[in-house]
């Protein structure tokens, strides 16, 4: 009888799958494994016990996913069509052009449509995207633990036990990548949650989450994610201070700026050794584009390059920059595509802004300024920032909207938010 009332939520579970899915392998591969390496581009393959982890995670997700799409047949969405369209349509190119050239998606690859359909048929509350908040807290004290007590795993390690990149180092404590391989995955992973963790009802409490991510983010010495943070903060305090009128104006304007910032720094000629050497990935991946124009080289281009013309800079596993990385890898044509599903999140997100929520927002200038110097977003790579990119931008897209100007709609969302 009492469990016949028990319903489990399932966009919280969800949330907490996908979560899991990269952080729970990678926790287990740190206390269990070897972490050091003898340069910063090294690979570390996970132990067989995290891998066994991630594949039953990833079954999960898969599983929870084809749940809620097969449920939802019988009845499905009658709105918000051409959004999901604009969703998929980016994914659904890069991985027809890459069978193309002979190459596969790997497992979690194909994770992004359905997750995507997904939300679209759950249409999830916004404020469910607490539970995220909570968990890259979570996420931000598990790192500052393994630095505090497992500074082997915890700590930017080389193979011979000293410290990598000293002289990067923010606080004299090393640089931290927790469960990550690297201190910039971390700083990444964190500014990009962080607008979830501004949406924890509870004011101590999301004081105390923020102020942990951002001192993880300050150990880090992730300069790319901590100018993201101050973005992102900066977003959020001017959006609270601007009278409602202006909100979605100003939303389009502080997202567009940071977007256009993105484009312009790789275009504006830097030197080769500009940024660690950033210039001449920048340089190099421009001049390989302008090769194939229309598609690009393909979403594996620059994990083959190293085997004929050796890795940019050292390790450019990654274009370093989204606009570059979009171009090179999946030429104009991707590029127009990508820009069709930002320009419609960026018009969500001034939706939310409208109603004052200014999590969407504030999400798209964390990743905009996180992808000046980095890639923060991946259709079929970058699987470690899925829950903290895919799932809240597509929260933006497919939440339903409160009562748009009324004191009962935002008194409804307060009250929500407070549940």
């Amino acid at each position: 009888m009492i469990f016949r009332h028990f319903r489990p939520d399932v966009t919280v579970t969800l949330i907490v799958l996908v979560w899991a899915m990269y952080t729970m392998p990678r926790l287990v591969q740190s206390l269990t494994g070897v972490k050091r390496r003898a340069t910063v581009g090294d690979a570390l393959p996970m132990n067989p016990l995290a891998v066994k982890l991630e594949v039953l995670l990833l079954l999960l997700v898969f599983a929870l996913c084809a749940y809620v799409i097969l449920r939802g047949t019988a009845a499905l969405p009658t709105d918000r069509r051409m959004p999901l369209v604009l969703m998929l349509a980016p994914w659904v190119y890069v991985v027809v052009r890459d069978l193309y050239i002979d190459h596969v998606p790997t497992r979690g690859g194909m994770l992004y449509p359905v997750l995507v359909v997904a939300i679209w048929i759950l249409r999830p509350q916004l404020r469910k995207l607490a539970v995220l908040g909570y968990l890259v807290v979570l996420t931000a004290v598990m790192c500052i633990a393994l630095g505090v007590f497992l500074p082997e795993s915890g700590i930017f390690i080389s193979s011979a036990g000293t410290a990598v990149a000293p002289t990067k180092e923010i606080l004299p404590l090393g640089i931290l990548i927790g469960i990550f391989t690297d201190g910039n995955n971390l700083g990444q992973y964190l500014v990009l949650g962080l607008p979830s963790v501004m949406l924890i009802p509870r004011r101590v409490v999301r004081a105390a989450g923020v102020a942990v991510v951002l001192f993880a983010i300050v150990w880090t010495s992730s300069r790319s994610s901590l100018a993201a943070a101050a973005l992102a903060c900066g977003m959020w305090v001017l959006m609270t201070v601007t009278p409602s009128v202006l909100r979605r104006p100003m939303s389009w304007g502080l997202v567009g700026a940071t977007g256009a910032v993105m484009i312009w720094w790789p275009l504006s000629t830097p030197a080769d050794d500009a940024l660690t050497n950033r210039g001449a990935i920048w340089r190099h991946s421009l001049d390989a584009w302008g090769n194939t124009p229309w598609f690009g080289s393909g979403s594996n281009w620059y994990s083959v390059l190293p085997q004929h013309v050796g890795s940019l800079g050292g390790f450019a596993f990654h274009g370093h920059n989204q606009f570059v990385h979009t171009l090179a890898t999946g030429g104009l044509i991707f590029l127009f595509l990508v820009a069709a599903m930002f320009v419609t999140i960026a018009w969500a997100a001034s939706q939310w802004s409208a109603r004052g929520i200014f999590q969407p927002a504030t999400l798209l200038v964390a990743l905009f300024a996180s992808s000046t110097l980095e890639v923060s977003f991946g259709f079929v790579d970058r699987a470690f920032l899925l829950a903290v990119t895919v799932l809240p931008l597509m929260f933006a897209v497919f939440a339903p909207l409160p009562e748009h100007g009324s004191r009962r709609g935002h008194t409804k969302q307060r009250v929500e938010s407070t549940a």
